[in-house]
């Protein structure tokens, strides 16, 4: 399992490069109560990551994930094809904006909602999780090294919403106009640094594949 955690971690930072929940995290924290919004928007967007980390970790050993077994490599084959196929589609996407509405009051469940909302629209971040889950579906881990590994994909997916919460909980008051700069810039290059990750682990994914099934 030692040497499973770098690649859990490399996988996750990748994952973590989410535009679309960066943006809608910073709109939260620019809103009223922004301290305990933004805790509860983590809490949602985490819940998320988890679950779907169990269920698709479950759904690859049930396919017969592990082992020598070809599956891996077209499963990997799967997910570097679907990254691929998003590439064109977050081109051609109309410029809109993106994820659900943040009011200017929200409540507790709303910002749990949106949590959960900011998690599910992130497509790009979904593949290269998913991907990271089957690295640890493919190793045929015990209970508890799973949970642990799932565990540690979800912590460092979760970093590039770490950072904003730290910085508004650090410096409440110097904070907004950074923030606000970090997501204006974000709107304007977000799609440029969707589709370098995108591209980047849609090959990889389609070489690893094919290595295991040729």
């Amino acid at each position: 399992m030692g040497s499973l955690i770098p690649r859990l971690i490399l996988i996750g930072l990748a994952a973590s490069v989410s535009p679309v929940a960066v943006m809608i995290l910073i709109s939260v924290l620019a809103k009223k109560h922004a301290k305990r919004n933004s805790l509860i928007w983590l809490i949602g967007f985490t819940l998320t990551l988890l679950a779907l980390g169990f269920l698709v970790v479950y759904i690859f050993h049930v396919g017969g994930s592990g082992g020598t077994s070809k599956v891996d490599g077209y499963i990997d084959m799967g997910l570097g094809a679907l990254c691929l196929l998003l590439i064109p589609l977050s081109v051609l996407r109309k410029k809109k904006p993106e994820g659900p509405k943040v009011e200017s009051d929200i409540s507790p469940f709303r910002a749990l909602t949106l949590g959960c909302i900011s998690m599910i629209v992130n497509t790009s971040t979904l593949v290269i999780f998913f991907s990271g889950l089957h690295v640890i579906s493919a190793a045929r881990l015990e209970t508890y090294e799973t949970g642990l590994s799932v565990a540690v994909l979800t912590f460092f997916t979760l970093t590039t919403v770490l950072i904003p919460i730290a910085i508004y909980f650090l410096f409440p008051t110097k904070s907004e106009k950074a923030l606000d700069a970090f997501k204006n810039w974000l709107m304007k290059h977000k799609k440029i640094i969707g589709v370098a990750i995108l591209l980047v682990f849609g090959v990889y994914l389609l070489v690893k594949g094919l290595k295991v099934v040729i």
